[in-house]
């Protein structure tokens, strides 16, 4: 056991956490690996050393690189995952595969802090109690607007949430290719903060509700770790708050009825070509504009399903964001992680290649955002007064 030099603790906290991402019990682990479960405790508990094969088998059965077991840093961040209770065999694997990836992606980004020297981020949000019983509407369209008026953004649409939500916020934001069933995942720890991951793949309309649905979680201090599927109602009242929150936050109630007035005096009428640019105005989806109205008794119920029976979709969507010049930009890194990432490349404390892998990027990526925010650098210096 001499040639493993990690300290016990640290290695006992990294496979005692890996082991609860792949939702094993220590009772299975024993058994898989052949050792007895009091072992395994000792192991986890870092009150017993491992031999370079337990090594190997564990990094084997917890999928993971046997370097990542060895770094000598602090233990990674231990969040409980919010697993749901009777998934599929394929959604298990998935939420596995997505809570794997959001851990890492957050004790990247705190290494990547820390190498900076940045303090820990504290969280910029009120805590909201979800009522136990109770309409929620009312409930999520006053903290909606108590938002707003907290970051003072009024009515009006929200043009960079990334920015909002990462400077503003205090929350850490990726967007990375998911499973196409999940819309993004939410990590919350009261000393480590508040971290969210979106499914690139999906369309950012949807990402944006889904970003604010994350944010709730944080809003209501819901610790772990939570993955969330697509499609499905959840009977639970935290997860329906913050499905509401999601499109009350972006689309309030009082700008949504103005802004359709206004385009049906200016037309004469409200037709699908006005729902589709009141969506592009608030950067949500068709669905979630339709529902929007809808709940607002501002469009019957069942309209959004006439709409899709119809064939309404997101090729019209486009075709009308063409007509009114609107361009949806798409870049790897999120405002706040670009600039880290810049400046740890900067002081050479990273390189291009330490960066795409710490933040799972292609080198490509990151090779092009670091020359582009480079090109920038020649501005001319400020003095700032302290």
């Amino acid at each position: 056991m001499a040639d493993i030099t990690v300290r016990p603790e640290v290695l006992g906290a990294k496979l005692r956490h890996a082991r609860t991402l792949h939702r094993l019990t220590q009772e299975a682990v024993a058994t898989k690996l052949g050792i007895a479960r009091t072992t395994l405790v000792a192991i986890e508990a870092g009150k017993r050393g491992i031999s370079s094969r337990e090594l190997r088998q564990f990094a084997e059965l917890y999928e993971i690189a046997e370097g990542d077991l060895l770094d000598q840093g602090e233990a990674p961040m231990e969040l409980e995952v919010q697993f749901r209770s009777t998934p599929s065999a394929k959604a298990a694997a998935e939420e596995i595969l997505v809570a794997n990836m959001l851990n890492r992606l957050a004790n990247s980004s705190l290494q990547i802090e820390s190498l900076l020297g940045q303090p820990r981020r504290p969280i910029d949000l009120p805590l909201i109690e979800v009522p136990k019983t109770g309409a929620l509407e009312r409930h999520a369209e006053d903290a909606a607007l108590n938002l707003r008026s907290r970051f003072g953004i009024g009515l009006g649409p929200i043009q960079n949430l990334w920015a909002l939500m990462e400077f503003e916020m205090g929350l850490r934001v990726f967007e990375r290719p998911l499973p196409p069933r999940i819309s993004g995942a939410v990590a919350f720890d009261e000393k480590l903060g508040g971290f969210v991951l979106l499914n690139s793949k999906h369309i950012l309309p949807r990402r944006r509700v889904t970003a604010v649905h994350e944010a709730g979680h944080v809003l209501t201090r819901t610790t772990g770790i939570a993955v969330h599927f697509e499609g499905g109602r959840s009977t639970d009242r935290t997860e329906r708050f913050c499905d509401l929150l999601g499109v009350a936050f972006l689309a309030p109630a009082a700008a949504v009825r103005r802004k359709a007035k206004e385009l049906k005096e200016l037309s004469g009428e409200f037709s699908v070509r006005q729902l589709l640019m009141l969506a592009l105005f608030f950067g949500v989806s068709i669905e979630a504009m339709t529902r929007r109205m809808e709940s607002l008794e501002m469009l019957p119920q069942g309209t959004y399903e006439s709409l899709r029976d119809q064939g309404i979709g997101l090729e019209h969507r486009e075709r009308v964001a063409e007509e009114m010049a609107l361009e949806e930009d798409v870049t790897p890194f999120t405002p706040r992680t670009l600039l880290l990432a810049g400046a740890a490349y900067n002081r050479e404390l990273l390189s291009e290649q330490q960066i795409a892998s710490m933040l799972e990027l292609s080198l490509v990526d990151v090779r092009r955002a670091l020359q582009d925010a480079e090109s920038g650098s020649g501005e001319m210096v400020l003095d700032l007064a302290e």
